[in-house]
C-alpha cells in the first residue's frame, strides 16, 4: 500500500515519538539505543525534510493556482471587458437605428400631416370647383339659351328687315324702276329702245360692267 509523501510525516512522526517515549520491555544496551535513537532522529529528520519538500510542492502549486486563478481572473476581465464594450457598440448602434427611426417616423408623421391638410385642401379646392363648374354650367345653359332665344329675334329680326328690304325696293321700283325678263333675242340696246331710256342706266341701274345680259335674268328698267 502506498501512502503520499504529504501524509507521511502524520504517520512516522508519531511513531518515532512513541519509540522515544515509549519503555521497552527488552533491554538494550546504550550503544544500540544510541543506535536506535539515531535511527529515530534521522527518520524524523527525514520526515521533517519531506514536510518541508512537500510544503515547498505545495506553496509551489498554490503559486501556480494564484497564477492561474489571476490569468483567468484577467482574462475574464478582459472578456467581460470586451463583451461590455460590444454591449455598449450594439447599445449605440441600437440606440442610433432607435434615433433614426425616431427622425423616420417624425418626419413621416410630418409628411402625413401636410399631406392630409393638402388632401384637406385639395377635397375643399375641389368642392368649391365643382360648385364652381355647377354654376359655370348653369350660366351657361342659360347663356345659351338666350343665345338661341336671342338667335330666333335675330332670325326674326333678320326675317323683318329682309321684309322691309323687298318692300323698300318694292317701293323704289315701283318708284323709280320696273321689272323686265330677258327673253331670246334681246340685248341692252334694244331692251332700252323698247323702254324709251340709254343702256347705261339700265347698266347702272343692275351693276352690270359689260353689255352681256342672259334669257330669264331679270333687269331693272329706270322708269325716269
Amino acid at each position: 500500500m502506498n501512502i503520499d509523501r504529504r501524509f507521511r510525516p502524520c504517520l512516522f512522526f508519531p511513531l518515532g515519538l512513541f519509540l522515544l517515549t515509549s519503555c521497552s520491555p527488552l533491554k538494550s544496551s546504550p550503544h544500540d539505543e544510541k543506535h536506535q535513537l539515531e535511527l529515530t532522529l534521522h527518520e524524523v529528520q527525514t520526515n521533517i525534510d519531506d514536510l518541508r519538500h512537500d510544503i515547498n510542492c505545495f506553496q509551489t502549486e498554490l503559486q501556480i493556482l494564484d497564477g492561474r486563478i489571476k490569468y483567468n481572473e484577467n482574462a475574464l476581465s478582459v472578456l467581460k471587458q470586451q463583451d461590455l464594450e460590444k454591449q455598449q457598440a450594439k447599445l449605440e448602434l441600437l440606440s442610433a437605428q432607435l434615433q433614426s427611426l425616431e427622425k423616420r417616423f417624425s418626419t413621416s408623421e410630418k409628411n402625413r400631416e401636410s399631406t392630409t391638410q393638402e388632401f384637406q385642401q385639395l377635397t375643399t379646392h375641389a368642392h368649391d370647383t365643382s360648385e364652381a363648374l355647377t354654376q359655370f354650367k348653369n350660366r351657361i345653359e342659360e347663356l345659351e339659351k338666350e343665345l338661341i332665344a336671342g338667335q330666333r329675334r335675330f332670325e326674326e329680326l333678320g326675317k323683318l328687315k329682309g321684309n322691309i328690304e323687298t318692300l323698300a325696293k318694292s317701293l323704289r321700283s315701283s318708284e323709280q324702276y320696273k321689272l323686265y325678263k330677258v327673253r331670246p333675242g334681246d340685248s341692252l340696246e334694244k331692251i332700252a329702245k323698247l323702254h324709251k331710256t340709254g343702256v347705261d342706266k339700265i347698266k347702272k341701274a343692275n351693276g352690270l360692267e359689260f353689255d352681256l345680259i342672259v334669257v330669264g335674268q331679270e333687269l331693272k328698267i329706270p322708269t325716269e
